[in-house]
Parts: C-alpha cells; sequence; structure tokens
C-alpha cells in the first residue's frame, strides 16, 4: 500500500499567482483505478467473508497510515457516480456523502436509488461482513464509519429561462420543487445555475474564485461561494 508519496502538496501553486491554498493537498485520479477496480473484483484470499471486508476498507486504512485525522481538516472523495469497489472504499471512510443532481425526472429517481444503495448495499452490507468476519477492533480501521449519513443533494446544471417566474426552465423547476417536497431540507436552498463560466474555470484548472475569464462573473463566484459555505455547514453538522 503506497504511503504519503502519493499526496500532492500544493497542487494550486501558480507561478504568476504563487500559492493560491497552501493548506489544500492533492490525490490526482489515475486511469490505472479501472485496474484496480477489476483487480479487486475478482481477487480472492482464504476467507471470502474477511476478503470481501479487506478489499472494501483499503481506503480507511491508508487514511490510518497517513494520521489523516491529525493532519487534515476535512478529506474529500470525488467519486464517479457508481457503486464500485473503489467508491465503496471512499464510502466506507466517509461521514457524509454529497449527491450532486440535475433536477429532471432521470436523475431525480436516481437520487432514492443511490441513497437506498448506499444503506443497504454497502453500509449494512459491510457491517454485515465486519460482523461475520469476527475482526477484532485492532484489525478496524480507525477511519472506518459504519453508517455514512446524507450530508447534502446539491442542485446542479439548472437551466436558467429569462422569462418564467422562478427564472428556470419549467422541467427543472417541476422537478426541483418535487426533490425538496421528497427530501425537505437535504436539499441545498443554493442552487447551482448552468454557468458557462465555472466549466471555463475548470478547463483552465483554476477554482473559479482564481479564474479571470470572460465568463467568471461576479455571479458565478457568488454562487460558488453560497454553496460551498452551505456543504460546509452540513459537513460540520454531521
Amino acid at each position: 500500500m503506497p504511503g504519503t508519496e502519493i499526496i500532492v502538496p500544493d497542487p494550486m501553486r501558480r507561478p504568476q499567482s504563487g500559492n493560491l491554498y497552501p493548506n489544500l493537498a492533492l490525490v490526482p485520479a489515475q486511469f490505472e483505478l479501472d485496474d484496480t477496480e477489476i483487480d479487486l473484483a475478482s481477487t480472492f484470499f482464504s476467507n471470502p467473508t474477511l476478503s470481501d471486508w479487506d478489499k472494501r476498507t483499503l481506503l480507511a486504512t491508508w487514511l490510518d497510515s497517513i494520521d489523516a485525522q491529525l493532519n487534515y481538516d476535512y478529506v474529500i472523495f470525488d467519486c464517479p457516480p457508481a457503486t464500485k469497489i473503489v467508491s465503496q472504499n471512499a464510502l466506507a471512510c466517509s461521514d457524509g456523502y454529497i449527491i450532486p443532481v440535475i433536477p429532471d425526472e432521470l436523475s431525480s429517481r436516481g437520487v432514492t436509488h443511490f441513497t437506498s444503495l448506499v444503506r443497504t448495499k454497502i453500509d449494512e452490507k459491510l457491517e454485515y461482513l465486519h460482523q461475520s468476519a469476527r475482526v477484532p477492533k485492532s484489525a478496524t480501521p480507525d477511519s472506518y464509519i459504519p453508517a455514512t449519513k446524507l450530508a447534502a443533494i446539491v442542485p446542479s446544471l439548472v437551466k436558467s429561462a429569462g422569462n418564467a417566474a422562478s427564472g428556470m426552465t419549467n422541467i427543472h423547476t417541476e422537478q426541483l420543487a418535487a426533490l425538496r417536497r421528497q427530501w425537505g431540507a437535504s436539499v441545498l436552498t443554493t442552487v447551482g445555475k448552468h454557468y458557462i463560466g465555472v466549466p471555463e474555470a475548470m478547463n483552465a484548472g483554476m477554482p473559479v474564485w482564481n479564474y479571470w475569464g470572460s465568463n467568471a462573473k461576479r455571479k458565478v463566484k457568488n454562487m460558488m461561494t453560497n454553496i460551498c459555505s452551505e456543504l460546509k455547514g452540513r459537513i460540520d453538522a454531521l
């Protein structure tokens, strides 16, 4: 298992502007994670139950090995919208998870399905493996979290419609209202609108607050500030 050598300190250091976020560290994603997924899915050793447990707590074990609890205030995993073993590893050591959702019929249905998967097919199954394999406390990673909470549902890529009373297209207005009826306060108050400045900043490898392209207007920065502030409050409350 790797150590701290895979952590990139100061990933936002730029020659023209210095170190934008000196307290930020990053473990970059790589295509080889797909290879790891295949290897993990097809590999077993000795006790199958214990093997399943170990494969799904590798990341928790790694966090313990780098003293993440002491060295970092927040650890954020950016996972694909799937429940592969690599994503299960992230959920196994997370206090909470965030669901970005486009408020349309298909995506809105996916929220219910995903939250059910996390509860029954990941958290409950992992705790079953933990108990069935009789993993002693001394061998259980400190970073293992048996019950992962829904921190927030974030409406994203919402399209504007200038003449509408809500300022959004009809379908997004209707589906956002449906999400709020079903999930209540779990849905963020701030709506992530489909502003061009956001993908442009990402393409430039810059946060929106430090990107000054023609479409990085003040409303884009304010929107992202409000989203992040809300999310921080939800995460701190877990």
